[in-house]
C-alpha cells in the first residue's frame, strides 16, 4: 500500500512536524515531493562523498557508520522510522558517515539549504528538532560509556534494550517480539564486538532464558529485570532519555495523542 508522507507522519515522526506547526503543510508537501525508496543493503552514501541533503526516514531502518583504513567499521547510529540524519561534516559538504539501508526504506533526502530555510521560519519546528537532537545525543552517550567500559554482555544487552525501546511505542515488555533487522556482524559493528563475541553472548542470554531469537532476529524478552540489570539501565528512565517526545504543541491533531513509532519490517 502506497501511504503518503502526510498520511503516515503524524503516527511515525518523532519530531511531530505535521501536527499544526506553522509551515508544516508546506514541509509535508516538500518531503512528499522528494520521496524515494531503496531496497535493503543499499549503500546510499560513502564516507567522504559529497552530500547536500538531510535525510528523513519515512519507514525503514538505516545505519550510519565510520571505518578505519584497515576496513574495521563502527556503526555510530541507527535511524528508525520517523528519524532524521544530517550526515554532513561541520563546515563541509562531505558526508561524515557511510549510509546503508538495513531494510526496504522509504525516505526523503531534502536539500539542506531548503531545510535550513524552513527551520528559520518555524520556531516550533526548531524546538521539536532540538528535542530530537537531545535524544540522539543521550543514546550516543549511553553507547559510548559501554563501548569504553562495558563487557560484551553489557553492550549487547544495552543495544537490545535501546533498539527495542526505539522500535516500539509500548516500551520494553516481556513476551513481545521486537523485529531487530540486524545480523550478527552488524550488531557487532554497533556494539564494537566481533561476530564471535556477539554469537556467544546472544547464546548465553538465550540459555539463561533472558531473551529468545525468532525469525532470525526478532527479539523476545522473557526476563526483563535480568536484561535491564545486565544492561545497567532503568527501562522507563532510559526511554525518557533516548526516545524523542513531541512538544505539547505537536500532539497529533486528530486524536490528541503523542506521535507513535512503529516497528520496522525487514
Amino acid at each position: 500500500m502506497n501511504t503518503s508522507f502526510r498520511e503516515m507522519s503524524a503516527k511515525s515522526l518523532p519530531i511531530g512536524i505535521l501536527n499544526g506547526a506553522p509551515g508544516s503543510a508546506a514541509l509535508s508537501d516538500f518531503v512528499e515531493a522528494h520521496r524515494l525508496e531503496r531496497p535493503a543493503g543499499t549503500i546510499e552514501k560513502l564516507e567522504g562523498d559529497t552530500c547536500s541533503e538531510v535525510y528523513f526516514v519515512i519507514s525503514g531502518w538505516l545505519a550510519a557508520s565510520k571505518s578505519l583504513a584497515d576496513g574495521q567499521r563502527q556503526v555510530v547510529d541507527i535511524v528508525l522510522d520517523g528519524g532524521m540524519l544530517d550526515p554532513a561534516s561541520s563546515g563541509s559538504d562531505k558526508s561524515a558517515v557511510e549510509i546503508e539501508f538495513l531494510t526496504r526504506t522509504v525516505f526523503a533526502p531534502l536539500p539542506r539549504e531548503s531545510w535550513l530555510r524552513m527551520l528559520s521560519l518555524d520556531p516550533g519546528l526548531r524546538r521539536a528538532l532540538l528535542g530530537e537532537r537531545e535524544a540522539i545525543m543521550a543514546r550516543m552517550f549511553e553507547r559510548m560509556l559501554r563501548l569504553g567500559k562495558g563487557s560484551a554482555e553489557n553492550r549487547i544487552a544495552y543495544a537490545l534494550c535501546e533498539l527495542c525501546l526505539r522500535s516500539s511505542d509500548a516500551g520494553l515488555r516481556e513476551r513481545r517480539a521486537y523485529p531487530i533487522p540486524l545480523n550478527q556482524p552488524l550488531l557487532g559493528d554497533f556494539c564494537g564486538l566481533s561476530s564471535v563475541h556477539v554469537c556467544r553472548t546472544l547464546r548465553r542470554l538465550e540459555i539463561d532464558g533472558i531473551v529468545e531469537r525468532t525469525n532470525r532476529m526478532d527479539i523476545v524478552i522473557h526476563k526483563l529485570d535480568a536484561l535491564a540489570e545486565i544492561a545497567q539501565i532503568d527501562p522507563e528512565a532510559l526511554r525518557g532519555q533516548i526516545v524523542s517526545a513531541a512538544a505539547p504543541e505537536f500532539v497529533t491533531a486528530c486524536d490528541g495523542r503523542a506521535p507513535q513509532r512503529r516497528a520496522a519490517a525487514s
